[in-house]
């Protein structure tokens, strides 16, 4: 089961802004947690200033929750689809992934497939397969460490990350899964 409040009872939050580019076509919500377990960091990382977990950037979800809807709303009044971007930091980590989880369930239930929820994460299938988090309300990822040898100017920034959907990535676990022997469930 998905311990939402295991290492504090608020998600730690660096930004919410509305903008064109963290997603490949849509308008977004992008969402900066604060904190990042990746170790070593990636070098050349654009968001170092995201990377310390500290409490001083605590907020209370339900006023996050209430602040992205009203912000995914007004870009909902102009375009006929949106996407909620979570990344920062890291939004998978420990600290961060059950907000994170969370947020992109009340998003989808709120505005079902007018939104769509895309997660930035430095980790690639084979470490996802080991943490606990369902990926059903997750539509689309980009995962992979940044390199900043294999910069592009496109999407993803660099070569070796991709840029997947859910039903992709479900099948890559369930491969990988196999492979250890395993069964992999998801929550869909």
């Amino acid at each position: 089961m998905l311990e939402v409040f295991s290492f504090g009872d608020k998600p730690l939050l660096r930004v919410v802004r509305m903008l064109h580019g963290d997603h490949p076509s849509l308008p977004s919500v992008s969402v900066y947690f604060q904190g990042c377990d990746a170790y070593p960091k990636c070098l050349g990382c654009h968001n170092p200033e995201t990377w310390e977990f500290s409490e001083e950037y605590a907020v209370d979800f339900e006023r996050l929750l209430n602040h992205v809807l009203t912000k995914l709303e007004t870009l909902l009044m102009s375009y006929p689809k949106a996407s909620l971007v979570l990344l920062g930091g890291e939004p998978l980590s420990q600290r961060n992934r059950g907000f994170s989880y969370l947020l992109a369930k009340s998003v989808k239930e709120h505005f079902g497939d007018r939104v769509i929820t895309l997660v930035y994460s430095w980790r690639t299938p084979k470490e996802l397969l080991d943490i606990d988090i369902p990926i059903g309300y997750f539509d689309e990822f980009v995962l992979g460490r940044y390199l900043h040898k294999y910069h592009t100017e496109g999407f993803p920034a660099s070569k070796n990350q991709i840029y997947i959907t859910k039903g992709e990535l479900y099948d890559i676990l369930q491969n990988l899964a196999r492979k250890r022997g395993k069964e992999y469930v998801s929550n869909f």
